[in-house]
């Protein structure tokens, strides 16, 4: 445990992973299945993706999934497995949104549990220590490793067509506390995972537990005469993606010019359960790297260039599974505010202005709790403050209760967001609220919203100077 002022090592999980046909979806250890029941047996193209139903306290979740899981049958019959690379995710930062882990093949049938080996789980949160004044905290915790069998009642089917698997890791559900609230330690059960299938969705219509490839970014690690294989930080996901005359690439790149860059995907999942890249970005070449992570303080030493950051994914030179979950500092004293960006995704801020005032992102409204990338181009070296040549604020995920709920013509609202006490948000940038802008392109789980009702957000976390403002691409109950 150490003062929030001092530079710190976060120890974290890092992100995610993709694998065609099942997907899992927040609560308690539970199965929802939608695919149709088999009628052959051919293997069938499986999307494996995994996300977090976060704890508001926790701002890092690190985890290793052994490899490989199994999918025990309903009936007689041989096992399926799932062979996974070798992996550390940061689960917290996927919270709302199901990221793609690996393509595979699972033999069609019902299948009545799942066995998963969780290895090395690491939590780092915030909170507040009263005696002798109050002061915030920043508190790392190490669990032990387990073996964990999630049964399914019903039992998951897989059939035919391509389809999505998805595991939504519940860490409400696996923390330990004591009596004052403290996390000691983690305890892995059944209501620690959900999964669920989905086939593929219509490619215009995708949501993240069908399909859809928003703002995915890794390092271009294979070529071929139609497309990539992008290998997406520490996840230990190497996707393979198509392309066609309706990509977009980089200005002045073909695909040939991909190999080792490091990019950014907007995309969907086709109907055969390939993965198709519609818009690349460039980020950096072979020698850059990323980094992407929470602000944990800004002005560090005194020096208001300096900012702290808990890093929760990366890749490139310097970067590699040991450096997910340590403190970073970031010296942007000669980052111009032209290369500060956002990753709006399929959040819409047009219907709201001015969009210079609520949503700006440069030098001048940085918060600590924001998440962000940054993009170097010489690597990260051991011990040396990174020097950006990008900063790219993303999305995240927050809790809160509903207040001030506003409608607005054109299927538009915005209302506040009442952070709890806990939540590592409010307690590492002081603030007891966020706006939340509900437009056309939300999606929103969470059916009416009203005064009082408690949702969890996910969209770009903006500070206006005077508050934060949240652009909604997702909205849960």
């Amino acid at each position: 445990m150490r003062n929030f002022g001092l530079l710190r090592k976060l120890q974290i999980l890092a992100y995610t992973f993709i694998l065609p046909v099942l997907q899992i979806g927040c609560g308690s250890g539970a199965l929802q299945s939608r695919t149709p029941a088999p009628t052959a047996q051919n293997a069938t193209t499986t999307q494996l993706r995994i996300g977090d139903a976060p704890a508001d306290k926790v701002f890092s979740f690190a985890v290793t999934i052994g490899s490989a899981i199994t999918l025990v049958p309903a009936g007689d019959g041989a096992a399926s497995t799932i062979t996974l690379n070798a992996n550390r995710l940061e689960l917290s930062h996927t919270a709302d949104k199901m990221r793609p882990l690996a393509l595979i093949s699972l033999q069609p049938g019902s299948y009545s549990a799942a066995e998963i080996s969780i290895q090395n789980p690491s939590v780092t949160y915030a909170k507040i220590l009263l005696t002798p004044a109050p002061v915030t905290l920043i508190d790392r915790v190490n669990g032990a490793g387990q073996n964990v069998r999630v049964n399914f009642n019903p039992p998951l089917v897989v059939g035919n067509e391509p389809v999505v698997l998805n595991i939504d890791v519940n860490l409400a559900n696996t923390l330990v506390t004591d009596a004052g609230g403290n996390i000691i330690g983690t305890n892995f059960t059944e209501s620690s995972f959900v999964f669920t299938t989905y086939p593929v969705g219509p490619e215009s219509q995708q949501q993240d537990n069908d399909g859809e490839i928003e703002t995915e970014t890794g390092k271009v690690v294979a070529i071929s005469s139609n497309g990539f294989v992008l290998q997406t930080g520490q996840s230990g996901a190497r996707l393979t993606f198509t392309v066609d005359g309706t990509t977009t690439f980089p200005h002045g790149l073909a695909l040939a010019d991909l190999q080792d860059q490091i990019i950014k995907v907007e995309g969907f999942t086709r109907s055969s359960g390939t993965l198709f890249a519609q818009e690349i970005a460039a980020l950096g070449d072979h020698n850059a790297s990323q980094v992407e992570g929470t602000i944990t303080q800004l002005g560090s030493f005194n020096v208001p260039s300096l900012l702290e950051m808990a890093a929760q994914d990366g890749i490139g030179v310097g970067i590699g599974s040991a450096q997910i979950g340590q403190d970073f500092l970031l010296d942007t004293s000669v980052l111009p505010d032209s290369s500060y960006a956002v990753d709006f995704g399929a959040c819409d801020t047009s219907p709201f202005s001015p969009a210079t005032t609520n949503f700006s992102f440069d030098s001048s409204h940085l918060k600590a709790g924001q998440r962000v990338e940054v993009i170097t181009e010489s690597g990260v070296v051991a011990g040396q403050a990174i020097t950006p040549v990008q900063i790219r604020l993303q999305q995240q995920a927050i809790s809160g209760t509903v207040s001030v709920f506003t409608a607005m013509p054109g299927g538009i609202a915005s209302f506040d967001l009442l952070l709890p006490p806990d939540s590592y948000l409010a307690l590492l940038s002081g603030q007891a609220r966020v706006h939340v802008f509900q437009q056309p392109r939300t999606d929103n789980h969470a059916d009416t919203l009203a005064d009082g009702t408690m949702v969890r957000v996910r969209g770009p976390l903006f500070w206006t100077g005077m508050q934060f403002n949240m652009v909604a691409r997702r909205i849960t109950p």
